[in-house]
C-alpha cells in the first residue's frame, strides 16, 4: 500500500502559549510563506484565527500540520498555557481541509533537526557528537518543552515528553541560597517553574529578595533588558537561569544520551544569548559524575532561527513517512 501523503497547499501553524505563527508551504520542494503572526488567543478559537489570516490569502490551503503547545488527545488538544481548545476535525470543517495533523510543538521542533542549517545555530558547547546520535532539542518560552529525533537512515521517530513537569532542587550553596525563596507558595517545584518566562521572573525576585535588593514587579521581557543594562539582580537571575538550563540539558541529554547533540529552542534564550558566560554552562552542562565522559561527548546548541518549527512542520508534510507519521490513525482529520 502506498503511504499517505499530504496535499498542497499546506498551512503550517505553530502554536505556543503566547504566540501563533502561520505560514504557507506550496509544494514540498518549497520553503514556507509566512503569513502571519498573531497573539494565541486573540481570535476566540483557533479556527477562527485561522479564517481571518486566510480571508487575504488567494492561494487557498487545501490541508494543514498543527504544532501545539500542549499534549495531544486523538485529534484533539488543550494549549498548556493558553485557552484555545484545539479540535481536527472542526478546524477541518471551518477551513475547507482535506487533510490535517496535529503533532506536538516540541515534535515539530525535534523534526527541524533533520534540516536546520548551521546558520541557524549558535553553539555553546562542541563536544563530539555522532551523526547518526539521538539528537534532542529543548527549550525555555512560556512553558518548557522537550523531545527527541531518532534517526536510522531515512527514517526517523520523534519522541515528545513533558520534561518541563519533572521536579527540580538545588545543586550547590548558590541555589540552596535562593530555593526557598523560589518554592515559595509552589507544593512541587518543577523544570518548567523555574525555565520559562515566568521562571525568568521568579528567578529574579528571588535573587532581589535573597540580596535585599528591590523586588521591582518586572516581566521577563524586563529582566532581559534590564540585565543588558547591567541591573545587579536582573543579571544575576540571567546566570542562574543560563546554569539551570545547561544543568538541565545535560540531565535530559543523560536520559536519551543525546550524541547527536542537544539544541535549545524557544524565544527566551537567543534573546540572553550575549549575557551566556560558555564556561559556567559547560560546567553545569557537562559536570555529571560519574558520567563525566559521556557527558563530555554531548554538544549544545542554541537554535537561533526564528522559524525552526515551521522549518519542522515543512519537513514533516514533505514526507510523513521519514518521521514516522504515515499512519493515517495517527491525527488525521477530514
Amino acid at each position: 500500500m502506498r503511504p499517505p501523503s499530504i496535499s498542497y497547499p499546506v498551512l503550517v501553524a505553530d502554536i505556543g502559549g503566547t504566540n501563533c505563527r502561520l505560514s504557507l508551504v506550496t509544494d514540498a520542494d518549497c520553503a514556507h510563506r509566512p503569513l502571519a503572526r498573531i497573539g494565541t488567543g486573540s481570535y476566540p478559537t483557533a479556527e477562527a484565527a485561522f479564517a481571518a489570516v486566510l480571508a487575504d490569502v488567494p492561494e487557498k490551503p487545501r490541508s494543514a500540520v498543527i504544532a501545539v503547545a500542549g499534549p495531544l488527545d486523538g485529534r484533539q488538544a488543550q494549549l498548556t498555557n493558553a485557552v484555545w481548545h484545539l479540535d481536527g476535525p472542526r478546524i477541518a470543517g471551518a477551513l475547507g481541509l482535506s487533510q490535517g495533523l496535529m503533532v506536538n510543538d516540541f515534535e515539530a521542533l525535534s523534526a527541524s533537526l533533520a534540516v536546520l542549517r548551521p546558520s541557524d545555530l549558535t553553539t555553546l558547547v562542541e563536544g563530539d557528537p555522532e551523526p547518526e546520535g539521538v539528537k534532542l532539542v529543548l527549550g525555555p518560552g512560556t512553558g518548557f518543552g522537550a523531545a527527541a529525533l531518532l534517526m536510522r537512515g531515512e527514517r526517523g521517530v520523534l519522541i515528545p515528553t513533558e520534561s518541563g513537569h519533572i521536579g527540580i532542587g538545588p545543586e550547590d550553596q548558590t541555589e540552596q541560597k535562593i530555593w526557598p525563596a523560589l518554592s515559595e507558595g509552589i507544593p512541587r517545584l518543577t523544570v518548567e517553574h523555574l525555565l520559562s518566562g515566568d521562571g525568568l521572573v521568579r528567578l529574579h525576585k528571588a535573587v532581589a529578595r535573597t540580596s535585599g535588593m528591590l523586588e521591582a514587579e518586572v516581566s521577563a521581557a524586563d529582566v532581559s533588558r534590564l540585565a543588558h543594562d547591567g541591573d545587579p539582580a536582573a543579571l544575576m537571575a540571567v546566570v542562574c537561569f543560563w546554569r539551570l538550563l545547561g544543568r538541565v540539558a545535560g540531565d535530559l541529554a543523560l536520559v536519551f544520551k543525546a550524541t547527536g547533540g542537544v539544541f535549545i529552542a524557544g524565544g527566551i534564550a537567543p534573546h540572553l544569548l550575549p549575557l551566556a558566560d560558555k564556561t559556567a554552562i559547560r560546567a553545569a552542562f557537562a559536570g555529571k559524575p560519574p558520567m563525566e565522559d559521556l557527558a563530555e561527548r554531548f554538544a549544545l546548541h542554541v537554535i537561533t532561527a526564528t522559524d525552526a518549527a515551521e522549518q519542522g512542520l515543512a519537513a514533516i508534510a514533505a514526507n510523513l513517512h521519514r518521521f514516522g507519521l504515515d499512519d493515517p490513525k495517527r491525527l488525521w482529520f477530514g
